[in-house]
This record gives C-alpha cells, sequence and structure tokens, in this order.
C-alpha cells in the first residue's frame, strides 16, 4: 500500500469517525479521484494560458446569453425572472454570476451556488461557494444528497441539495464532478518542461557553435591543443582569418532560439485541451484543420457540439431547484437565449429575419422589438404575415386562372355600375 492510499484512507476514517461522534448518521461518498492539490500541481488560470484561454471562451458565451423565464412561449417579467435574469446576489449581475459559475466548473469539476432566503423575501438569492470547500455526503437511512461546506470562518454547515445549486463539469456518480485540470495534468506538465528547456538553451545564449572535424582520431593532448591553436587564431583576427592545418576543416553549427518541436509540443497540448473542454481547436488559436468557409459555421460548431449541453445542464437546474412541481406542469421554465451570439452576423441575422416574416413565425413587431425599435404606428407590423408566391400544382393550373377572371369580371361589373350611377346624379334635377 502505498503512503498516498494510506493517507487518503486514513482521511477518510476521520471524517467517518467524526460524522458518526457528531450523531449526524451520514457516511461520505468517496469522490471519484482523491489527489492532494500539491501533488498534482498548480495548473489554474492564473498560470496555464490555454486553461485561461479555454475557459474564458466558454464561461464568456455563457454570460452574453440572456436568461428568461417564460411560461409556455410567454415571457414573464415577475420577481423570480428579476433575480436570475438581473442580480442573483447583491455583488453580481447576472452575466457575472454565470461567467463565475462556469469558471469554477471549468476548473474544480463543480460550480456550487446557495439559496439563501432573506427575511421578508420569498425569492432566494444565490450565493457563489468555493467548489473546494464543499463536498458530498450521502444520508445513511434516506439515500439524501446533502452538502458539507466548510465556509472561511466559522463552523461546518451540511446543507440539502434542494437549497444548493451544482452542475458538475462530467461525473461517473452522478453527483461530483471530475475536474478537466486534473485530467490535462500530464499534458500541461509536458509542455512546461519543453519550455523550461528552450528558455534555459535560450538563457546560455546556445545560438551558434563552431565544429571542427579532424581527419584521424586524436589524443586528449593533441584535442586541447587543435582547440588552444583554434581559439587563439580566432582571437586575434577576431574571427576574420582562420589558418587550419593537417586537414582540420571548421564548420558552422546554427541553432535556433526555439527548438522546432516545441511548436510540435504546442499544437498537440492545443488539441488535447481543446477535446478535453469539447471546443473546437481553432477557438484556441489552431487553424490548421479548420475545414469552414465562414465564420458562421464555426460559430453553430461551438454552439452545437459546446455550448448547447452546458446550457441545457444549467436550465434544468434551475427549473429543477428554483421552480415547485405545479410551476413546471404549467409551463414555467427558465431558457438562456442562444441566438444572441449571432448578434454580431449581421447578414446572417438579416437572412433569418427575413425569412422569419415570410414564413409567419414571427412578426415585423417582434423583430423590430429585438433590435430594440419601437412598433410600426397603427398597429401594422403586429399581424404575422405569409408569402403568397408559392402554391400548388393544381391550384395554379385549374383554380387560380378562375379566380383572377372572377376578379376581373366583378371589377368590370362594378366600374359599370359606378358609370351608371354617376350618370343618374347628373341628369338628376337639382332640388
Amino acid at each position: 500500500m502505498s503512503i498516498l492510499t494510506r493517507f487518503r484512507d486514513w482521511r477518510r476514517k476521520r471524517y467517518l469517525k467524526y460524522l458518526n461522534s457528531t450523531g449526524t448518521g451520514m457516511t461520505v461518498r468517496p469522490k471519484n479521484t482523491w489527489i492532494p492539490h500539491w501533488l498534482r500541481g498548480d495548473y489554474t488560470l492564473k498560470n496555464s494560458e490555454l486553461i485561461f484561454a479555454a475557459v474564458t471562451r466558454i464561461s464568456n458565451s455563457l454570460s452574453a446569453m440572456p436568461i428568461q423565464l417564460y411560461q409556455g412561449a410567454k415571457p414573464l417579467y415577475n420577481e423570480l425572472n428579476d433575480r436570475i435574469s438581473f442580480s442573483p446576489n447583491p455583488l453580481m449581475t447576472s452575466a457575472q454570476f454565470f461567467k463565475t459559475m462556469e469558471a469554477c466548473r471549468c476548473t474544480a469539476g463543480n460550480c456550487f451556488a446557495l439559496k439563501i432566503y432573506r427575511p421578508g423575501e420569498v425569492i432566494p438569492q444565490l450565493n457563489l461557494l468555493d467548489p473546494t470547500r464543499v463536498f458530498p455526503i450521502i444520508e445513511k437511512n434516506s439515500g439524501e444528497l446533502w452538502w458539507r461546506v466548510q465556509p472561511d470562518e466559522g463552523p461546518e454547515m451540511y446543507v440539502h441539495d434542494y437549497y444548493m445549486v451544482h452542475v458538475p463539469f462530467i461525473s461517473t456518480n452522478g453527483v461530483g464532478g471530475i475536474s478537466p485540470v486534473s485530467v490535462l495534468f500530464d499534458t500541461l506538465k509536458y509542455a512546461e518542461n519543453i519550455q523550461e528547456f528552450n528558455v534555459k538553451q535560450l538563457e546560455q545564449g546556445v545560438n551558434s557553435a563552431i565544429v571542427l572535424e579532424a581527419p584521424a582520431n586524436l589524443g586528449t593532448d593533441q584535442k586541447k591543443a587543435m582547440v588552444e591553436d583554434f581559439m587563439n587564431t580566432y582571437r586575434e583576427t577576431s574571427g576574420n582569418i582562420l589558418l587550419l592545418e593537417s586537414g582540420v576543416t571548421a564548420k558552422t553549427l546554427n541553432l535556433s532560439p526555439v527548438d522546432s518541436m516545441l511548436f510540435e509540443v504546442e499544437k498537440i497540448t492545443r488539441s488535447k485541451v481543446a477535446m478535453v473542454y469539447n471546443i473546437p481547436p481553432h477557438l484556441l488559436g489552431d487553424y490548421s484543420d479548420s475545414g469552414f468557409s465562414s465564420q458562421e459555421q464555426m460559430m453553430l460548431e461551438f454552439l452545437t457540439l459546446t455550448m448547447l449541453p452546458i446550457v441545457t445542464a444549467y436550465e434544468q437546474e434551475l427549473n429543477r431547484k428554483l421552480l415547485t412541481a405545479d410551476q413546471r406542469r404549467s409551463g414555467l421554465r427558465f431558457k438562456f437565449d442562444m441566438d444572441a451570439l449571432l448578434r454580431a452576423d449581421a447578414a446572417t441575422q438579416a437572412e433569418v429575419d427575413y425569412k422569419a416574416v415570410r414564413s409567419g413565425w414571427k412578426t415585423v413587431d417582434e423583430i423590430r422589438n429585438s433590435r430594440n425599435m419601437p412598433a410600426l404606428p397603427k398597429g401594422i407590423g403586429k399581424y404575422a404575415l405569409v408569402s403568397q408566391d408559392l402554391a400548388t400544382l393544381d391550384y395554379t393550373v385549374n383554380d387560380k386562372p378562375k379566380v383572377l377572371m372572377r376578379g376581373v369580371n366583378e371589377g368590370a361589373s362594378g366600374g359599370q355600375s359606378q358609370t351608371q350611377t354617376q350618370t343618374q346624379t347628373e341628369s338628376a334635377p337639382a332640388e
């Protein structure tokens, strides 16, 4: 049994002894992996630019999506919606809250927000917790999930899962998430070693060297004499004239300050980081395998493969922890607006709006409202429109000519009636 295994067992037994002594009747659920921070290294947002780039991409994208409470297809603007979409707690806006939650999830493997009900409030605040200070606990008798929280100050707290908003990165037991940083430890460590090696070469100034080739094997004294003679001549002539005897030749060996292997290691590291975080490599600066012809296609790949599972996990957790069963059955749900990430592509957005109006699933006023523009006057923009340039072949051949002729006949008869009425009016005597 290794020292690490013994220490882990001793630590777990200490937790069990403490919990049993307090009479809580709970047992600690072992984590998927338990490796101390000081043994696994310290690759965090502060000292790994690749992790920083990947986490920033994902967290910024999530925070840029407005979240809204809906009842069916109708948006609701009540106190609960204001709490989540504007300010989940007094210290943060909604964008800051979800950006921080996602940064914790993408580094520690879990993100936690504690529901706190203030006096006189029926809508809870969501206070962020340090994920390294929250541990899962399963109650032995009921099997319910609790969380043991170690605050910076004060005693430990035991919180039921209903009062904890928790989104893991990925889990093998349905409770605790696996840290992607731990998965990438070996890759990041190898890349760091290659960088340190190249930095040492650069500091030593190994940029160029001269290789002397002798026609035969030389003894130790002969080698020293040849090198000394060469260096003396080199210094005396300042490297301009070199006299080589006995068939000795000199060649210049150029060494790059940055080893070419470093670029290959960086490419592999970028690929592995992108693979673990499930983001396209081109978002981390690797465009070697990018086969997309437009920015829209690259963004759609990112939204579909990366952001959609993350957004779904947050939506379902908020619906489960902030809405009652009756509210969910009545159609209430939280939803992130993923279309907000396509705002920068004006051409694509204009094409979508154009098709939405012609297909009748959006009105002109709805599109103007999404662009922060007022509705059209006299309410003419609130009606759904539909294109009339498509029809079945049978209608075009058989029915449409009859409809057009009926309109022509009605127009002609209407014009004749109007002419007769005007003639009668002109011939009538004035009263």
